[in-house]
Parts: C-alpha cells; structure tokens; sequence
C-alpha cells in the first residue's frame, strides 16, 4: 500500500483479514516522518498538547503491527510499473532507491489543499492543514500572541473544522468563501442554522467573494478579496484539494478531470491488480456523499441528494422537517435531533436526509444511507424495529418520526 490515511489503512487491514497464511505479506510505504492521522481530524489537535498528536500516531502504528502489517516511514514510491507489478521505493532516511513486487497494490495517498494562486501567496502566515507537518508548524506559529486575526478560506466541512479549533483557541475568526452560503452540499436550513450559531461565537463572514491577494511584507497583514480588504495575522487555507495522483500517470491509471484516480464500487482502477481509495480517487457510479461534522455545538449530517440538489436534477421531490429526542425524555440530557427527508411524493423513493442536533445525528443518517442505497420507501424504512433501550434511545426514533411524517405528507 502507498500512503497511510485513514482508508487506505482500513482497506489494508481488511485485506489481513482475509490473509490465507504467514506467506502473504502486506507493506505499506509512507513518505512523511508520521503516519497520517487524517485530514479532518487535524484541526482537533490545534487545540491539544503535542503528546497527544504523538499518542494518536503511535496508537496507528500499533494497530498495523497487531495486523502483521509491515510499515516504513520515510520511504516515497516514485514509479509503478504495472507490466511487471512492481514499484519503485526511495528510502528517504538511507538515500537509496530499490524495487519491491506486489500483487495487489493500494493507492492511498490522499490529496492536498489548493493555495489560491494570486500575489503574495508564498508569505509566511499563508498555509495549509493537510497533515501532520502542517500540524506541528501551526501549533509553533500560534503560539506568539501576535497572531490573533484568523482566516479560513473554505465554507465546506473542513474549514468549518478548522474555524472550531480557531473559535476554541479565543481567536478572532473570519471566513472567505467564494460560494454564497456555508456547507454548499446542504440545504439553507442547515447552512442558516450553523451561520448563526457561529456568528453568536464571534466568527465574521465574507462569503460570495474571491481571494485577490495576500497583503504584507515578510509576513501576511491583510487578506484582499474582490469585495474588501480584511486584517489577517494568519490565512488557513481549505477550499478545495488537489488529489495526489501523480503515481496513477506513471502507472497509466485513468483518472477524472481533476486528476483523481477512477474506481469502482471494489475499490478497482483500470489496471489489474491495483486499487485506489482515499480523497486521491473517485468512484465512476458515485457516491451518496455521506458525510458529517461538528461544529457550534451541532452534530451535522448529510446522505445522498438535498431537496435543492434533487430539484436541480429534475427530480419530482418532496420534503419534510421533523424532530424527535435520541433517547426517551425521562432519561437524563434527551437530545433532539432534526432530520430532513427528501423523497419522492409517487412511490416514496428516499433520496436523501440531512440531520442535525447536539449529538447522534450521524448515526441516524448511515441509518438513512443504507435506506438509500437499498432503494427503500419512507413507509418500508418506518416499518424497521429499531433498537430501544431505555437509557440510549427512544421507542419512536426520530428517523420513524421523519418517515411517518413524509408518509402524512405524501
């Protein structure tokens, strides 16, 4: 395997799983100095000790080698030969370069954040957080009082990751996106919902605007959009990535537009015997883009299509709001947790959800993907039992209540 985020490690400990002896080895080859942890768990470590960091990493490290999966840091595959299944490995720690053969080959290697590319974007203060490196310079960069005024480029789930992190640190945060609203996959009610519980944190907006250039001298002082000028001590920058696909040309992989690597359900690139997984590629039958994030105190959460998504592709749809707690209101701290059903009004098709609440919202939407992805009506996914326990969920499941009200709507 090449790389060592989060879904190429679970792919690679899948495939020890199904090991058939001591003779089939697997080996991953990692560039950097660390494992990754994750770009989306980096901004979390912002806010913690450095020993932390340390202890997530050698936690990854342990859970490869409980596997039996060979690991080795500092060492950077250059060329993919897939005629002969081998790749080519440069140590980087020894300066020596050599080859290794493989039967199956993991693609894993991510993707990186884009740098708006205008005047003054080599300033120091100008950065990404797209791994541990990133991570380790922030920590040590924030750590003079000097910088205050914050940046995140980026209205997506990662900025907003970032923005927490910022917010938690007592810093003065703004956010410059070139889309009109926040979390541009989900529908207004949710975007709304975390603008203004942001705004009651102190976090300013910019949005519908584009980055110009970046002000300063050695350091950044101010960022430049093409609707105001803005004071900024430091300008995270996390709108967009740009896969790292730079092996899957050398191995002739077909890839997409941006130039990430093209996969199947399985994982399976256009050459025999290598896969690919991770944000480095794309999946050609496309993916209810599940996805969830934390931020303002809300859990969110979003599967398959949003109403304004499904209206977009000339879909007949309906949509219903409805709440209901995460477990029975006589237990101690109930939650409620907002769920919003997009489905079709003739046959109750479920296209998609989008939930939201203090916490357990995104449990409720993998519930919802899978209904999605089978192809299940509101009134089939209503009929489902549901766990109930009296001290973790409630009798009437909020995604019950959701569906039985789309099925009073319809």
């Amino acid at each position: 395997m090449i790389g060592s985020i989060e879904t190429g490690v679970a792919a690679a400990k899948m495939i020890a799983g199904l090991r058939k002896g001591p003779e089939d080895q697997i080996v991953v080859y990692e560039k950097s100095a660390w494992y990754s942890c994750g770009s989306y768990g980096l901004p979390h470590y912002l806010t913690e000790s450095l020993e932390s960091i340390k202890d997530a990493i050698e936690a990854k490290k342990t859970l490869l080698a409980e596997d039996g999966i060979e690991a080795h840091l500092l060492h950077e595959v250059i060329s993919v030969d897939p005629a002969q299944r081998e790749i080519t490995v440069k140590d980087l720690s020894g300066n020596r370069t050599f080859r290794d053969r493989y039967d199956r080959l993991i693609l894993s290697t991510g993707s990186a954040p884009k740098v708006p590319q205008v005047p003054g974007a080599e300033r120091l203060g100008v950065h990404t957080l797209g791994n541990v490196s990133d991570l380790i310079f922030l920590k040590e960069f924030i750590r003079t009082p000097y910088v205050r005024d914050i940046c995140v480029l980026g209205s997506g789930t990662s900025a907003l990751e970032i923005v927490k992190a910022f917010v938690k640190l007592n810093r003065s945060v703004r956010v410059i996106a070139k889309e009109e609203k926040l979390l541009p996959g989900f529908d207004p009610e949710v975007s709304d919902l975390i603008r203004a519980e942001l705004e009651k944190e102190g976090v300013a907006f910019s949005l519908g605007q584009s980055v110009t250039a970046f002000e300063g001298r050695t350091f950044i002082e101010r960022v430049k959009t093409s609707k105001g000028s803005f004071d900024c001590d430091l300008c995270i920058c996390a709108e967009g990535s740009v896969p790292d696909a730079a092996l899957a040309k050398t191995a002739g992989l077909l890839t997409d537009e941006r130039g990430a690597v093209l996969i199947d359900g399985s994982l399976r690139t256009s050459e025999e015997g290598i896969y690919a997984a991770g944000s480095c590629a794309v999946r050609t039958d496309g993916t209810l883009g599940t996805t969830s994030v934390s931020v303002a105190g809300l859990e969110i959460a979003k599967t398959g299509l949003t109403e304004t998504q499904a209206r977009q592709a000339s879909l007949s749809v309906k949509s219903v709001i409805a709440e209901g707690n995460d477990r029975p209101g006589i237990t101690p701290d109930p939650v409620t947790i907002t769920i919003k059903l997009v489905f079709d009004p003739a046959g109750g098709r479920i296209y998609g959800a989008q939930a939201w609440g203090a916490q357990n919202a995104a449990a409720r939407i993998n519930a919802i993907a899978v209904a999605v992805e089978a192809g299940m009506t509101v009134s089939r996914l209503a009929d489902v039992d549901f766990v109930y326990a009296s001290s973790a969920s409630s009798a009437w499941d909020p995604v019950r209540i959701a569906c039985s009200a789309a099925m009073n709507l319809k």
